[in-house]
């Protein structure tokens, strides 16, 4: 029963980890900014952090750490003139201290980043290690080194100095920030307040040889042409969101992609119930998978294919053959709408997935997430037969009398979203198809509701292969959107705690995969970009 009244609570955790809304169109972040703009927009900040978050005191040491902190960085802001992106910065700064992933001020401009200088250089998290995938062909004989140092700083140096510059849940969470950040200039000059025009790589070859690499910061676009050598693959598996195909000629492996967590389903929820962000969500998954929005609303939804109609499809085909593996590929995968996986549970697992124990998870009630819900408090309590206040958790007593679950009505109350529902109760509580192994593929990116899939399959019985999720199971969860009033700067607040696994466990900070690849195995694959999928297939 634990798990049905978490997944009704897991209802609402909607906008996982994809940083929807990362760019306000400002054009002026050069400009110095008017102290008192600056000044209110952080109190404003800060008043949302302590009526949404639902622990924003721990990582400063306590509540009067965090307003000493808040204190002196608003003192800073009226004695030093500061422009929109020195205000990020130092906002930044401040929000990694809760080591969130979900909690952040979003850049203020699109447009500053491609006029930004970079390196051309690509760079890959791999077990314990970040690796070299992307190059000027001139140094292709150093594709898969691993970066030992940066300017001579040692890795681990540049790590925890990168940590204090932006929100990191785990170690892997800071691999993937410096995988993704170092290229560019504006992380460099934070990281190295001396950086000039070059970037001093110390590196170890494939071979086991110390070698220094020097490269340019160039104008952007330049930087991006300059990556003439990488990684290749010698796979050839679907790039679409929610596409399958057989991976062997028996037909007894098959992979399912899924590029992010987002699908039919979850889009026609938002226009049914009258929720915002529709248009700018279909646009995000439009733009991602690089087609073209229909101008229709509805159109454009029905064209989105549904998550849990694509996984019935999927394995009505694995039940006719009779096929033995299910390789679900979560790399690459940055969150979106943990609801609509739920489904994909219950049509491999049938009923056994809602009395497995999940973990714990909570929100707090907020005038923020009343807006973000598109409702007031008394609705919100009526819906969850619940008499709560704004600044309580939901914490509710287990009800021991309540019915066992069922699918028709986990799929009535909104807990499970799917397009199809009727091919759910069409299962009569049997599992539609469960094949002898499911296996879940992550990596540094996989993330927020990607990383709840992800779980919740290890739960039931899957293996988790390649790198390590820079997702704690034990953190802070769901993007609750705002706007500062002065700069129209936009972020996010996580609103919700979960609490996954007990806090001494050793994947309670690193969900640990059981199947880790080491850099043998990357090398074995000639750094191969889908080397974590071929180190799974060498296995079975």
């Amino acid at each position: 029963m634990k798990h049905s009244i978490l997944m009704k609570r897991l209802c609402t955790v909607l906008l996982g980890g994809l940083s929807l809304f990362g760019s306000h169109a400002q054009t002026q972040t050069s400009a110095v900014m008017a102290e008192r703009e600056l000044v209110s927009d952080f109190e404003y900040l800060v008043e949302l952090l302590e009526t949404t978050h639902p622990d924003p005191y721990s990582g400063f040491g306590g509540k009067f750490f965090f307003h000493k902190a808040a204190f002196e960085l608003e003192n800073r802001l009226r004695s030093t003139p500061h422009s929109l992106q020195d205000f990020h910065e130092q906002i930044s700064i401040f929000l990694s201290r809760l080591q969130d992933g979900h909690t952040s001020l979003f850049r203020p401009s699109a447009s500053d980043s491609r006029m930004q200088r970079m390196l051309p250089l690509r760079l890959k998290v791999i077990p314990e290690e970040l690796i070299v995938v992307g190059l000027p062909k001139a140094d292709r004989h150093l594709l898969g080194s691993r970066v030992v140092a940066v300017n001579g700083d040692s890795l681990q140096t540049v790590l925890a100095r990168a940590a204090g510059l932006r929100a990191c849940e785990n170690l892997y969470d800071r691999y993937f920030l410096v995988s993704r950040q170092l290229a560019h200039e504006e992380f460099l000059r934070q990281l190295f307040p001396e950086q000039r025009d070059t970037v001093l790589l110390t590196l170890l070859t494939p071979e086991g040889r110390t070698q220094r690499l020097r490269l340019p910061l160039l104008p952007a676009r330049e930087a991006s042409a300059g990556i003439t050598a990488t990684a290749a693959t010698s796979l050839e598996l679907p790039g679409q969101n929610l596409a399958y195909r057989y991976v062997d000629r028996k037909k007894q492996v098959m992979y399912f992609n899924v590029d992010m967590i987002y699908g039919r389903d979850n889009f026609e929820f938002i226009y049914r119930n009258k929720w915002g962000g529709l248009m700018e969500q279909m646009a995000y998954y439009y733009q991602s998978m690089g087609q073209r929005m229909p101008a229709d609303t509805l159109e454009a939804i029905n064209n989105i294919p549904s998550f849990s109609e694509t996984f019935a499809e999927m394995l009505t085909e694995m039940r006719r053959n009779q096929s033995e593996v299910l390789i679900i590929d979560l790399r690459g995968n940055g969150g979106g709408w943990t609801p609509i996986t739920l489904p994909t549970l219950y049509q491999l697992y049938g009923p056994r997935c809602f009395s497995v124990d999940m973990g714990d998870f909570y929100q707090l009630v907020s005038p923020l997430l009343m807006r973000k819900q598109n409702t007031d408090l008394a609705h919100f309590n009526r819906s969850r037969n619940a008499n709560w206040k704004m600044g309580d958790y939901t914490l509710a007593v287990k009800d021991t009398a309540a019915a066992p679950p069922t699918i028709e009505g986990l799929c009535k109350d909104h807990t499970y979203i799917s397009s199809v529902p009727h091919l759910l109760t069409a299962q009569n509580g049997k599992p539609l198809y469960t094949p002898r192994q499911v296996f879940v593929v992550t990596d540094s990116e996989t993330f927020s509701a990607a990383f709840h899939y992800a779980f919740y399959l290890w739960k039931l019985g899957a293996i988790i292969v390649g790198v390590p999720s820079r997702q704690a199971p034990n953190t802070f969860m769901e993007q609750t959107s705002f706007s500062l009033p002065y700069t129209g700067l936009r972020g996010s607040i996580s609103n919700s705690i979960q609490i996954f696994l007990p806090a001494a466990d050793r994947r309670a900070k690193i969900f640990y995969p059981d199947w880790m690849p080491t850099y043998k195995d990357y090398k074995k694959h000639k750094f191969d970009v889908n080397t974590e999928i071929l180190f799974l297939l060498d296995k079975l």
